[in-house]
């Protein structure tokens, strides 16, 4: 993936974890549904061109809803936030390498 593709990974990864940040908040808050941004969809979205306004945040309507209407559990939210992390570390040291052989090229091989 060129740079820019994991700029943008990067910057769905932290829009994602704001997002889960947000279900996290409002665990406890009546009626509250939680959201998740897809992160592959969202890449495509990003890869496109389109602006990170438009990667789609979706309802979770597939986890049980407790009694006051809300849909969020703190294991859930942390087990998507530690897997975002994951990435993000991921896509950061793959960043830093591509960075690295770009520096190389630039130097011909010489240290700086």
């Amino acid at each position: 993936m060129a740079l820019v593709g994991l700029e943008r990974a990067l910057d769905v990864l932290v829009m994602r974890a704001q997002v889960l940040a947000g279900n996290l908040a409002n665990a406890s808050t009546p009626g509250y549904l939680r959201r998740d941004v897809p992160f592959y969809e969202a890449m495509r979205t990003a890869l496109a061109g389109q602006p990170l306004s438009r990667v789609p945040t979706r309802l979770d309507m597939t986890s049980a809803v407790r009694g006051d209407g809300n849909n969020t559990t703190p294991e859930k939210e942390l087990a998507a936030l530690t897997e975002t992390s994951l990435l993000y570390r991921t896509i950061l040291q793959l960043t830093e390498k591509g960075l690295a052989q770009l520096q190389a090229a630039i130097t011909e091989g010489r240290r700086v």
